[in-house]
């Protein structure tokens, strides 16, 4: 048998397992949504309203009639007393599937109109309730009149990452041991100018700013976010 029928016969039978193996997906709880857990403010942050509209994580130009990964999303405005606005997004998905999950926001945005100017992945001081370390990304992004300094970590299941061979390979990992995954996106951003866009400061800022919400939590919300 030659190269190419192996891989043909091993792929049909792969998807075939997938299909058998097929994990029963996480049924909606009667837990509160994000909307009634999330605080409208803790540490020195408070809601505030904003003329800055934001990047909906459940859209995307290229894809208009994509199924939407996600059950429930939030997404507010922050200030704190020295005049500091952070636009908060979450995005929760209950189950995520190979042809349906997260969408990453590097891909959001530049759907969306933005060029992506920067992007570093970066390791938040924040632990998820289990002890792992969060690892993210930051990323600078931009379109005539409005620059973004964004940070944004993705969990999916058990693992940070928004790799897409990574999260098709931890799904599917799954999902062969009938377990079904769950994700969140969680991103913070501020609307930036001139030198200060790419400031470490303002990443610095973010990263305080998500590590208060964290912390102010109750421990079931805190789950979804961090794990």
């Amino acid at each position: 048998m030659n190269t190419s029928v192996m891989l043909g016969v091993t792929m049909l039978a792969t998807a075939a397992a997938v299909r058998l193996l097929q994990p029963e997906p996480i049924v909606a709880s009667t837990q509160p949504t994000l909307a009634e857990t999330v605080p409208s403010a803790f540490g020195e942050w408070k809601e505030v309203s904003s003329v800055a509209e934001q990047i909906d994580p459940a859209r995307n130009a290229d894809e208009p009639s994509m199924d939407r990964p996600y059950d429930d999303v939030l997404m507010r405005a922050y200030g704190n007393s020295r005049g500091d606005v952070v636009l908060l997004t979450l995005a929760y998905g209950r189950n995520q599937r190979q042809e349906v999950k997260i969408h990453r926001p590097d891909v959001c945005y530049t759907a969306q109109g933005f060029q992506l100017v920067s992007r570093s992945q970066v390791s938040f001081p924040v632990t998820g309730v289990s002890g792992r370390q969060v690892e993210g990304m930051r990323m600078l992004v931009s379109a005539p009149g409005r620059t973004e300094a964004v940070s944004y970590w993705i969990r999916i299941g058990a693992v940070f990452t928004d790799n897409a061979w990574a999260i098709r390979y931890h799904i599917f990992q799954q999902g062969i041991s009938g377990r079904a995954v769950d994700g969140m996106l969680v991103r913070a951003s501020q609307i930036v100018s001139g030198t200060d866009a790419a400031s470490p400061e303002r990443y610095r800022l973010q990263e305080r700013f998500l590590a208060d919400l964290v912390r102010a939590l109750p421990k079931s919300a805190r789950r979804q976010l961090v794990g």
